[in-house]
């Protein structure tokens, strides 16, 4: 599957496919955990309204320093993002990315491999470490995105891994994952 070429017009230098074996949170449950509500009680967030003027520009920005200042990336602004394994196929997983100096995930990256359309972005991305998750998501009013970290620790989060890693029709890859994942995260 050509990584490079679908996310390169996100501006983003595909560098490589992460071992399947790593313990990282699976990208299925990595989709949900910002759906979880933190302790603090809400997850960092920036949205941008589609009647605001240059709406892509704005949600570029706001996913940008949400990502920087949460902790996605630091100055190599190398990270993970989501990525099908086979050409057609329903199983993601991870993709080692560095966003260029000249970047567009919310207008062409979403037209190409983050979403389903120029400024309807929806695309998970987790730092280096697998620590921190920051999804890109539209809606029919906004643009928005969302970071969360220190989601191996939120007990809601655990259940659905450990049901999703017992479910016996979870695809045997996202099984494996889920299990490597509950048990490197347990403490």
């Amino acid at each position: 599957m050509d990584h490079a070429g679908r996310l390169a017009p996100a501006g983003l230098v595909f560098l490589c496919l992460m071992d399947l074996e790593l313990p990282l949170i699976p990208p299925t449950l990595a989709n949900m955990a910002t759906g979880y509500k933190p302790p603090s009680g809400e997850w960092p967030r920036s949205v941008v309204g589609r009647d605001t003027p240059d709406f892509v520009a704005q949600a570029n920005e706001g996913w940008f320093e949400l990502s920087r200042e949460g902790g996605l990336f630091g100055d190599d602004r190398e990270f993970l993002v989501t990525v099908p394994l086979h050409e057609g196929g329903n199983d993601l997983w991870w993709a080692h990315v560095r966003l260029a100096e000249s970047w567009d995930v919310v207008g062409a990256g979403s037209s190409a491999a983050l979403g389903s359309g120029f400024g309807e972005p929806e695309f998970t991305a987790l730092s280096l470490a697998g620590d921190v998750v920051a999804f890109c998501y539209a809606h029919s009013a906004a643009v928005g995105s969302v970071l969360a970290t220190g989601f191996s620790d939120l007990v809601d989060l655990r259940k659905m891994a450990e049901w999703e890693a017992d479910y016996p029709r979870t695809r045997r890859q996202e099984k494996a994952a889920a299990r490597r994942w509950l048990d490197a995260t347990a403490g």
